[in-house]
């Protein structure tokens, strides 16, 4: 369940003031309210930190839901030829065929 955050606090600082935590920032996937948040609450020398998400790695989670969404379509269309009686050897090597190139595109992103 969501926090209900009502009350809004707002600070202007300037350049040099902000330069540490603008490096911090940069640094991670934690947004301003968050890290000024731990910052005033916590009250910590050191900051836990998220490190920040690198390209790389979203192009291999987009890889990864497509994959997936993939190998559902296949498993559908192997459910749906069951159930009507009609999956034969040739179906299941045809769909079989998808899941190595499935592997295989994913093997490549993984280099």
């Amino acid at each position: 369940m969501a926090v209900d955050r009502k009350h809004v606090i707002s600070v202007r600082l300037t350049e040099e003031e902000y330069e540490p935590f603008k490096k911090i920032l940069e640094a991670t996937e934690i947004s301003k309210s968050e890290f000024f948040r731990l910052v005033l609450l916590n009250r910590v020398a050191e900051l836990p930190t998220k490190p920040k998400v690198t390209a790389d790695y979203k192009k291999c989670l987009f890889y990864f839901n497509k994959s997936s969404n993939n190998i559902n379509q296949i498993a559908k269309q192997l459910n749906i030829a069951e159930k009507k009686g009609v999956a034969t050897e040739t179906t299941y090597k045809r769909l079989m065929n998808a899941l190595i190139s499935i592997s295989t595109s994913l093997s490549g992103a993984l280099k």
